[in-house]
């Protein structure tokens, strides 16, 4: 397995992160019992022009996770974090989520996630992030913001 930074502009490479994002917000769409997540909606457009930068695990030419981060002088946010569900529980995640804290040490990283998403809260205080805050950006949708300070 590789971890490389994605070439977002290459048609392929946006493709794959299309299709693994659509199936993983399915998956969390489940969880919340809430259908609209936007992400779940997206189009290769809108992925090749995301801002920031964005890491992928691969098999052999295979895309399998990624993650998508926005970073300023003292500030990263974790905009995306999709994996194949053929690999849920096969610690890739983490990979992702370590590969973005090393690199950005002494920077405040946050993260957001659905107040349903227990595999994902477990992942984010396991890692050391922090529950921060609690908001309702869509009446009976609530989200959690986590951080994680180095």
């Amino acid at each position: 397995m590789q971890l490389n930074e994605i070439p977002i502009h290459q048609f392929e490479q946006a493709q794959q992160m299309l299709e693994i994002q659509r199936n993983a917000y399915a998956v969390e769409a489940e969880l919340l019992g809430f259908d609209e997540i936007p992400a779940r909606y997206e189009t290769i457009d809108v992925i090749q022009n995301l801002p920031g930068t964005s890491y992928g695990l691969y098999i052999e030419e295979r895309l399998i996770g990624f993650i998508t981060v926005e970073a300023s002088e003292k500030t990263v946010e974790i905009t995306k974090l999709c994996i194949d569900p053929t690999y849920f529980r096969a610690r890739l995640a983490t990979t992702l989520l370590e590969h973005v804290l090393s690199i950005h040490k002494g920077q405040l990283v946050y993260v957001h996630t659905g107040k349903h998403n227990g595999p994902a809260k477990r992942l984010y205080t396991k890692l050391g992030f922090v529950r921060s805050t609690e908001f309702e950006p869509e009446p009976g949708v609530t989200l959690i913001r986590y951080t994680h300070s180095s």
